[in-house]
């Protein structure tokens, strides 16, 4: 709401603009003044290229102010960003072994003599690679769509996928074992695994549910049916179902 002291300086700004233009009018009528306002108006267009000449280097600076201003942004966005992925780098990832700290070695107390590499025994057995699923890139989930990951993290599936390579690699541990080496046990759990088998995971490697419970601490329920369905649409698995089972087929 207008208060009465601001009609009155409103007014008052309006009557001293009067008086001005008054007195400019009466100076255009001395003789006397005309050569003074002549060289002023001689002058108004060298005035008027230096407000030019200040109006681009001000808007040249407004430019690089806001550049820099971007580029702050920038920096303090990927600062962030390499904070978080240090304060959560994936478990799954290989770690630098740490070194024990080293005597100074200009003391003789602390000098050891070097200790040779044992030669490692040739075994004739062959050795059998159990295939694994490969973990997820970070680019990859990210092109997973938002339906598909709920509240799931990408550390999340890059654990469990940690946890289903592990029970793959205990599952055919026994299969790839003699059958004169198995225990009661094992050999009943081998016979399970055989029957398991189809023609379409013949030379495949596969688990299914009964896997995850014995071999992993993962817990069989929608939340892990999820994470199936990530693997599915990143091409880590595919489904082979046939007799009531489901079977999880790693590609």
């Amino acid at each position: 709401m207008t208060s009465l002291e601001d009609v009155s300086l409103h007014l008052n700004n309006k009557i001293s603009s009067i008086k001005r233009s008054l007195q400019l009018k009466s100076m255009g009528n001395d003789p006397s003044l005309t050569t003074v306002l002549q060289k002023i108006g001689l002058e108004l267009p060298s005035i008027q290229n230096c407000l030019d000449t200040f109006q681009g280097q001000i808007q040249q600076q407004q430019t690089e102010m806001k550049s820099l201003e971007d580029l702050k942004n920038s920096v303090q966005r990927n600062s962030e960003v390499a904070h978080h992925l240090l304060e959560n780098i994936p478990a799954h990832l290989p770690r630098k072994a740490s070194q024990n700290s080293m005597a100074n070695p200009k003391d003789d107390k602390f000098q050891r003599d070097p200790i040779q590499p044992v030669p490692e025994k040739k075994s004739t057995k062959p050795k059998h690679i159990v295939r694994e699923i490969e973990y997820l890139l970070m680019e990859e989930f990210n092109h997973v769509p938002g339906y598909m990951k709920g509240r799931m993290t990408y550390d999340q599936i890059n654990a469990v996928i940690h946890e289903l390579n592990a029970a793959v690699k205990a599952k055919y541990k026994i299969l790839n074992q003699p059958l004169k080496s198995l225990t009661h046990l094992t050999r009943n759990q081998y016979n399970n695994f055989k029957e398991q088998e189809t023609k379409e995971t013949k030379g495949q490697y596969f688990f299914v549910e009964a896997d995850i419970k014995d071999f992993t601490r993962l817990k069989v329920d929608k939340k892990l049916q999820g994470i199936f369905n990530i693997l599915r649409h990143c091409h880590r698995l595919r489904e082979v179902r046939g007799n009531h089972l489901v079977r999880y087929v790693l590609l």
